[in-house]
């Protein structure tokens, strides 16, 4: 297919890639100022409506889920000639195929897009679809003002999990399908997809995708000294039996986690950079976090660690936010109940997962803040037991703020865990923080609220 000079409003400006059944443009929304992807049919598809079917499911699924960890579908319209194209997410980052090829990834990294790879499919099955072609080219990146984000993508062959024993033909590609997807007519269920994103993460951790099945040789012997959990769970995964497997994708994520979040991650990976971007493509984000964010430099406890001014705009206020834990920005996530009773709205965070910021199962470290109009005490944040236990309680008082800084250093297994009400000194406008770290760190906690700025 000859390059088009357009699709409806949008400007083609390249050729992204194309497989059997698409090709994928980078076009310019003009209207809106802002770069997209196309998906077109390929036209030698043109006339099977059963492709056409196929793709044009892919497009209602992904808008249908509508999920950070997906591609997003923002628009879907027919070519004079019939066929189907859909508008989505542009991935400026290329793939996670792309990142494997130019060499071994640190192990917090592999592990951390691992993780973001199943939530992804997580959020695919919890809507009732089995993708079934999971693979590192099928997950994109994408910059953030907050670091890099992944996009699974390419649901030409998913299908809702109601229709998994009605299968007829094997879909997948080598190498990352489960042995049951190479049988016409096998009896599919969401295992298949643990399968792949164990075959994903065999390849995330060693640079080589799996053997065929049964897959004898573990991620540890490739790569020396990961953990033992860690060969455990990806040959779980490769089981030939799906029974041996995890149940899910979520008991496999959750597992991920879990051993990413291990106080002694081999590797030595610094306290400091235990979640943070990959800084050899840092200067590939600049130009996406100049709107949203400023990146400045501290010592912060540790030489060279970055910070990420975010601020909100409604409320006035800006805080610096070590870059590590600035996965995701929401401006209105919800304040505690407590703090909310006394007046606050809902305020700023900046953490590694925004959605599991509440939870006392899941780590997500990361930085809260909201303003609270007048100056109250605030000293029932200490009595809603977001931890077990007593917090320890501790002044806050320099030339910018004074308060009180209520402290587990243990917060459920998940880390230590801060609640900080300050306000200027003679200012009855009170900033409630709140900040969740790997390890207990006062001098952290310090350096935040110093660096509080009120608009």
């Amino acid at each position: 297919m000859s390059q088009p000079e357009a699709f409806g409003r949008y400007r083609v400006i390249r050729r992204l890639g194309s497989g059997s059944f698409a090709t994928v443009w980078l076009a310019q929304d003009d209207l809106l100022k802002y770069p997209v992807a196309i998906k077109v049919l390929a036209e030698n598809w043109a006339h099977q409506m059963d492709i056409q079917h196929r793709f044009l499911e892919e497009a209602r699924i992904l808008r249908q889920t509508d999920s950070t960890w997906l591609v997003a579908v923002h628009d879907v319209d027919v070519l004079a000639d019939g066929r189907p194209y859909m508008v989505m997410t542009y991935a400026d980052q290329g793939s996670v195929a792309d990142l494997i090829h130019r060499g071994q990834l640190p192990l917090d990294e592999a592990l951390r897009l691992l993780t973001e790879i199943g939530q992804g499919i997580t959020v695919l099955h919890g809507h009732g679809t089995i993708h079934r072609d999971i693979k590192p080219s099928n997950v994109l990146l994408q910059s953030s003002p907050v670091g890099q984000r992944v996009l699974v993508a390419d649901l030409g062959f998913a299908k809702a999990i109601d229709e998994a024993s009605g299968f007829t033909a094997a879909a997948g590609t080598p190498g990352y399908m489960s042995p049951e997807q190479s049988i016409p007519g096998g009896d599919l269920d969401v295992r298949s997809d643990v399968y792949s994103l164990g075959a994903v993460a065999y390849e995330l951790i060693t640079g080589r995708p799996p053997s065929r099945p049964p897959v004898k040789v573990a991620p540890g012997r490739i790569r020396p000294g990961l953990p033992p959990a860690l060969d455990e769970l990806i040959l779980a995964a490769l089981s030939v039996d799906r029974e041996s497997r995890p149940a899910d994708a979520k008991t496999f994520t959750d597992r991920v986690r879990a051993i990413r979040m291990a106080p002694h991650l081999p590797e030595a990976v610094p306290w400091w950079q235990r979640y943070r971007m990959p800084w050899q493509r840092a200067g590939a984000l600049t130009a996406a976090c100049v709107l949203m964010a400023a990146a400045v430099s501290a010592s912060l406890g540790a030489p060279g660690m970055s910070l990420t001014s975010v601020r909100n705009a409604t409320q006035e206020i800006r805080v610096d936010v070590p870059s590590v834990w600035a996965r995701e920005f929401h401006t209105d996530h919800e304040a505690r109940e407590s703090v909310a009773e006394a007046g606050a709205a809902p305020g700023l965070l900046a953490a590694t997962d925004t959605d599991e910021w509440h939870s006392t199962d899941v780590p997500a470290y990361g930085v809260y803040a909201t303003v609270v109009p007048g100056a109250p005490g605030l000293s029932s944040v200490a009595d809603t037991q977001p931890c077990e236990g007593q917090p320890e309680e501790r002044a806050i008082s320099n030339d910018d703020w004074e308060g009180t800084a209520w402290e587990w250093r243990e917060c459920h297994d998940n880390g230590a865990f801060t609640s900080v009400a300050v306000h200027p000194p003679g200012t009855p406008k009170t900033v409630y923080l709140e900040i969740r770290q790997p390890d207990y760190r006062p001098d952290v906690v310090d350096e935040i609220i110093d660096r509080v700025e009120l608009l």
